[in-house]
């Protein structure tokens, strides 16, 4: 390890790789929230409007998920405070 700074920040842009592919996956779980609303809306039309509002907050929630994976990017991207401490070591 010739370089221990270099070893941080590369960590630093794998481990926000990881969390941006929770952006990615939360996707798939919206689709599948989607689609199991729209089901239950066929079988029950009468039931539109509950299934319609729940349908929304589980939406919210998946989203929110994917949102938090973002600010964790950019946090080790941009404001990573491992590399405040090792240049403080470091001196």
């Amino acid at each position: 390890m010739q370089d221990p700074l270099a070893f941080v920040i590369a960590i630093a842009h794998i481990a926000a790789a990881i969390a941006l592919l929770n952006g990615v996956l939360t996707t798939f779980g919206q689709a599948k929230i989607a689609a199991q609303a729209i089901e239950s809306i066929a079988r029950q039309p009468e039931a539109e409007d509950s299934i319609r509002t729940t349908m929304f907050v589980g939406l919210a929630l998946a989203e929110t998920s994917g949102i938090y994976g973002l600010l964790i990017a950019i946090i080790m991207l941009f404001a990573n405070p491992l590399i405040d401490i090792l240049i403080n070591y470091l001196g």
